[in-house]
C-alpha cells in the first residue's frame, strides 16, 4: 500500500449493484527462473467486457522481429547493453478520475489487506448467507492487466527524454544524440533492454527513469538476460 493503490471503501455505502459488478481480486504465486518466489494480484476483468474494448485495455509488447534486429545491431556496432525491470510497473499508472473501479477480497486474502492496510479493518464484514469475510476497495492505480494506461505513462517519459517511437514497432524507441549515434530502448510490459556504444549515455537514461518510478532492478556486462532469450 506503500503505492497508494487502494483507496479506502464503506460497504454499507455501496448499491446492491456496485457490489454485483465488483472485481473478483485473484492472487497469484510463481517461482521464477532464479528460484525467488513471486506474488502478484491482478483483477477479474471479464465483468468489464461489456463495456471496455480489448482494443483499449491491452498494451502493445515489443515484437520478436524488432528485439533480434536490435540484438544485431548492439552486436554490430559493439554497443553496451544494460536490461531493468521496473519493479510493481503498473502501479505507477493512475487509475482515470472517471473510472470508480472496486475491487473485492474474500476470506484469507481479505484478513491479508487488513494486516497490510489496518485502515480497511473497520470495513471487513461477514456475509450473513456465505459466512464469507469480505472487504472491497476501491482501485487507485492500475492493476496487473492494465497495461495501456503504464504505457501511455512510460511512452510519456521517454518522449520527455527525447526517444521517438518506431513506426513498426510500438515497443522500440530510439534517441539521436549530436554526434549521430542512436540510443534504443525496448520494452516488454516492465522489461527494458537499453544499448548505445557509449554507457555513460545508458547510465543517463536508466537515471530518468529511476527518477520517476523509483528503484529498478538492473542489470549490466555482456552476460545479461531479457524475456529469458539473450
Amino acid at each position: 500500500h506503500d503505492m497508494n493503490v487502494d483507496g479506502v471503501v464503506d460497504p454499507t455505502t455501496l448499491t446492491p449493484e456496485q457490489k454485483r459488478d465488483a472485481l473478483e481480486a485473484i492472487n497469484l504465486i510463481k517461482e521464477k527462473r532464479t528460484g525467488n518466489i513471486k506474488g502478484r494480484t491482478c483483477a477479474d476483468g471479464r465483468k468489464q467486457r461489456k463495456w471496455i474494448n480489448k482494443e483499449d485495455a491491452a498494451s502493445p509488447t515489443v515484437s520478436l522481429e524488432a528485439l533480434i534486429t536490435s540484438l544485431l545491431i548492439d552486436a554490430f556496432e559493439e554497443r553496451d547493453v544494460a536490461t531493468f525491470d521496473v519493479p510493481g510497473a503498473y502501479l505507477n499508472a493512475k487509475m482515470p478520475d472517471d473510472q470508480f473501479v472496486l475491487l473485492r477480497f474474500r476470506n484469507e486474502f481479505a484478513d491479508i489487506m487488513c494486516e497490510v492496510n489496518p485502515v480497511h479493518r473497520p470495513n471487513l464484514q461477514t456475509d450473513p448467507k456465505t459466512g464469507n469475510r469480505v472487504l472491497y476497495i476501491c482501485l487507485l492505480k492500475c492493476l496487473y492487466g492494465s497495461g495501456l494506461h503504464w504505457y501511455n505513462l512510460y511512452v510519456s517519459v521517454l518522449k520527455e527524454n527525447s526517444y521517438v517511437l518506431n513506426p513498426y514497432d510500438l515497443c522500440t524507441a530510439n534517441r539521436a544524440l549530436p554526434d549521430s549515434t542512436i540510443s534504443t530502448i525496448q520494452w516488454y510490459v516492465d522489461n527494458n533492454k537499453v544499448s548505445h556504444v557509449d554507457p555513460k549515455v545508458n547510465d543517463d537514461i536508466i537515471k530518468k527513469i529511476k527518477e520517476h518510478f523509483g528503484k529498478l532492478t538492473i542489470t549490466r556486462g555482456k552476460n545479461t538476460s531479457f524475456l529469458a532469450c539473450i
